[in-house]
Protein backbone atom coordinates (compact mmCIF):
# COMPACT_ATOMS: atom_id res chain seq x y z
CA UNK A 1 0.00 0.00 0.00
CA UNK A 2 1.31 3.22 -1.09
CA UNK A 3 1.87 6.14 2.00
CA UNK A 4 -0.62 8.53 0.37
CA UNK A 5 -3.39 5.48 0.17
CA UNK A 6 -2.26 4.57 4.22
CA UNK A 7 -2.67 8.13 5.08
CA UNK A 8 -5.96 8.56 3.58
CA UNK A 9 -7.27 5.05 5.12
CA UNK A 10 -6.31 6.44 8.72
CA UNK A 11 -7.72 9.80 8.15
CA UNK A 12 -11.11 8.48 7.23
CA UNK A 13 -10.90 5.99 10.28
CA UNK A 14 -10.06 9.01 12.40
CA UNK A 15 -12.88 11.43 10.89
CA UNK A 16 -15.33 8.27 11.67
CA UNK A 17 -14.21 7.26 14.90
CA UNK A 18 -14.14 10.71 16.50
CA UNK A 19 -18.16 11.34 17.09
CA UNK A 20 -18.18 7.86 18.67
CA UNK A 21 -14.74 8.64 21.02
CA UNK A 22 -16.28 12.13 21.87
CA UNK A 23 -20.13 10.79 22.79
CA UNK A 24 -18.53 8.43 25.21
CA UNK A 25 -15.92 11.16 26.87
CA UNK A 26 -19.09 13.45 26.88
CA UNK A 27 -21.67 10.42 28.32
CA UNK A 28 -18.85 9.17 31.15
CA UNK A 29 -17.14 12.98 31.86
CA UNK A 30 -19.27 15.59 31.23
CA UNK A 31 -22.00 17.61 32.89
CA UNK A 32 -24.44 15.82 34.25
CA UNK A 33 -27.68 16.83 32.36
CA UNK A 34 -30.67 18.41 33.97
CA UNK A 35 -34.01 17.61 34.20
CA UNK A 36 -36.12 19.46 31.50
CA UNK A 37 -38.66 20.24 34.32
CA UNK A 38 -39.01 22.78 36.52
CA UNK A 39 -40.93 21.26 39.14
CA UNK A 40 -39.53 18.37 41.43
CA UNK A 41 -40.43 15.09 40.13
CA UNK A 42 -42.43 13.23 42.85
CA UNK A 43 -42.84 9.13 43.29
CA UNK A 44 -45.96 7.88 42.46
CA UNK A 45 -47.77 7.86 45.43
CA UNK A 46 -51.78 8.00 45.17
CA UNK A 47 -53.32 11.54 46.15
CA UNK A 48 -55.02 10.83 49.77
CA UNK A 49 -56.41 13.71 50.96
CA UNK A 50 -58.85 12.21 53.22
CA UNK A 51 -62.46 13.73 53.43
CA UNK A 52 -63.16 16.85 51.39
CA UNK A 53 -65.73 19.24 52.08
CA UNK A 54 -66.35 22.59 49.84
CA UNK A 55 -67.06 25.23 51.58
CA UNK A 56 -70.86 25.33 51.03
CA UNK A 57 -70.80 21.57 53.09
CA UNK A 58 -71.18 19.67 50.28
CA UNK A 59 -68.86 16.43 50.13
CA UNK A 60 -66.36 15.62 47.40
CA UNK A 61 -65.47 12.23 46.39
CA UNK A 62 -61.62 12.36 45.53
CA UNK A 63 -62.40 10.27 42.56
CA UNK A 64 -64.56 13.06 41.09
CA UNK A 65 -61.20 15.00 40.35
CA UNK A 66 -59.97 11.88 38.61
CA UNK A 67 -59.49 12.62 34.59
CA UNK A 68 -58.03 15.46 35.01
CA UNK A 69 -54.74 17.49 35.89
CA UNK A 70 -55.14 18.79 39.09
CA UNK A 71 -53.02 21.92 40.93
CA UNK A 72 -53.23 21.75 44.39
CA UNK A 73 -52.39 24.32 47.04
CA UNK A 74 -53.14 23.87 50.76
CA UNK A 75 -52.84 27.33 52.91
CA UNK A 76 -54.90 28.52 56.00
CA UNK A 77 -58.13 30.46 55.12
CA UNK A 78 -56.35 33.83 56.16
CA UNK A 79 -54.61 34.09 52.85
CA UNK A 80 -51.01 36.38 53.34
CA UNK A 81 -49.41 37.61 50.43
CA UNK A 82 -47.72 34.99 49.28
CA UNK A 83 -50.54 32.80 49.25
CA UNK A 84 -52.36 35.18 47.33
CA UNK A 85 -49.79 35.31 44.91
CA UNK A 86 -49.76 31.35 44.48
CA UNK A 87 -53.12 30.97 43.55
CA UNK A 88 -52.21 34.00 41.28
CA UNK A 89 -50.29 31.53 39.74
CA UNK A 90 -52.48 28.93 39.43
CA UNK A 91 -54.99 30.83 37.99
CA UNK A 92 -52.65 32.02 35.52
CA UNK A 93 -50.66 28.91 34.12
CA UNK A 94 -54.20 27.40 34.03
CA UNK A 95 -55.18 30.18 31.36
CA UNK A 96 -52.39 29.88 29.59
CA UNK A 97 -53.15 26.52 28.65
CA UNK A 98 -55.76 28.09 26.29
CA UNK A 99 -57.96 25.65 24.75
CA UNK A 100 -56.42 22.98 26.76
CA UNK A 101 -56.84 24.35 29.66
CA UNK A 102 -60.21 22.98 30.77
CA UNK A 103 -58.01 19.60 30.88
CA UNK A 104 -56.75 21.58 34.37
CA UNK A 105 -58.61 21.53 37.94
CA UNK A 106 -57.44 24.23 40.79
CA UNK A 107 -57.79 22.98 44.29
CA UNK A 108 -57.03 25.28 47.11
CA UNK A 109 -57.16 22.61 50.58
CA UNK A 110 -58.17 24.67 53.48
CA UNK A 111 -55.98 23.62 56.14
CA UNK A 112 -58.02 25.51 59.38
CA UNK A 113 -61.71 25.60 59.69
CA UNK A 114 -62.00 29.47 58.86
CA UNK A 115 -63.37 30.38 55.49
CA UNK A 116 -61.47 32.32 52.91
CA UNK A 117 -62.83 36.28 52.50
CA UNK A 118 -65.50 36.28 49.73
CA UNK A 119 -63.59 38.90 47.86
CA UNK A 120 -60.51 36.81 47.25
CA UNK A 121 -62.29 33.91 45.98
CA UNK A 122 -64.32 36.36 43.58
CA UNK A 123 -60.56 37.59 42.19
CA UNK A 124 -60.48 33.27 41.32
CA UNK A 125 -63.55 31.63 39.52
CA UNK A 126 -63.35 27.91 39.06
CA UNK A 127 -61.40 27.82 41.85
CA UNK A 128 -62.19 24.73 43.99
CA UNK A 129 -61.87 25.70 47.90
CA UNK A 130 -62.37 22.35 49.73
CA UNK A 131 -61.64 21.54 53.38
CA UNK A 132 -59.83 18.22 53.59
CA UNK A 133 -59.35 15.81 57.03
CA UNK A 134 -55.14 15.27 56.06
CA UNK A 135 -52.85 18.06 54.49
CA UNK A 136 -52.80 16.30 50.99
CA UNK A 137 -49.98 18.97 50.25
CA UNK A 138 -47.11 21.01 52.19
CA UNK A 139 -48.68 24.11 53.21
CA UNK A 140 -47.05 26.79 50.72
CA UNK A 141 -46.35 24.74 47.72
CA UNK A 142 -48.32 24.20 44.34
CA UNK A 143 -48.16 20.22 43.11
CA UNK A 144 -49.77 18.55 40.50
CA UNK A 145 -51.67 15.56 40.69
CA UNK A 146 -51.90 13.43 37.55
CA UNK A 147 -55.80 12.26 36.15
CA UNK A 148 -55.22 8.58 37.38
CA UNK A 149 -54.94 10.10 41.03
CA UNK A 150 -51.38 10.37 41.44
CA UNK A 151 -48.84 12.95 43.06
CA UNK A 152 -46.42 13.35 40.40
CA UNK A 153 -44.55 16.94 40.67
CA UNK A 154 -44.13 19.43 43.40
CA UNK A 155 -43.13 22.90 42.97
CA UNK A 156 -40.68 25.40 45.00
CA UNK A 157 -42.29 27.63 47.81
CA UNK A 158 -42.01 31.39 45.69
CA UNK A 159 -42.14 29.69 41.68
CA UNK A 160 -41.67 31.33 38.78
CA UNK A 161 -44.48 31.15 36.47
CA UNK A 162 -43.40 31.11 33.15
CA UNK A 163 -41.44 27.92 34.18
CA UNK A 164 -44.81 26.21 35.65
CA UNK A 165 -46.66 27.23 32.28
CA UNK A 166 -43.61 25.96 30.32
CA UNK A 167 -43.83 22.26 32.71
CA UNK A 168 -47.73 22.17 32.02
CA UNK A 169 -47.71 22.97 28.36
CA UNK A 170 -45.95 19.91 27.82
CA UNK A 171 -47.39 17.39 30.40
CA UNK A 172 -51.07 18.61 27.96
CA UNK A 173 -49.23 18.49 24.66
CA UNK A 174 -47.22 14.83 25.30
CA UNK A 175 -50.26 13.26 27.59
CA UNK A 176 -53.21 11.29 26.56
CA UNK A 177 -54.72 11.38 29.63
CA UNK A 178 -57.07 13.61 30.85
Amino acid sequence: MKPDARRTLLLIGAVCAAPVIASYTLYWFGRAPTGANYGELLQPAPWQPGRMVELGGAAIEPASLKGRWVMVYAAPAACDAACRHDLWIMRQVRTAQGKEMERVERVWLVTDGSAPSAELLAEHPGLRVVRAEAAAAPAGRIEMVDPLGNRMMRYPAQPEPKRIIKDLTRILKYSRLG
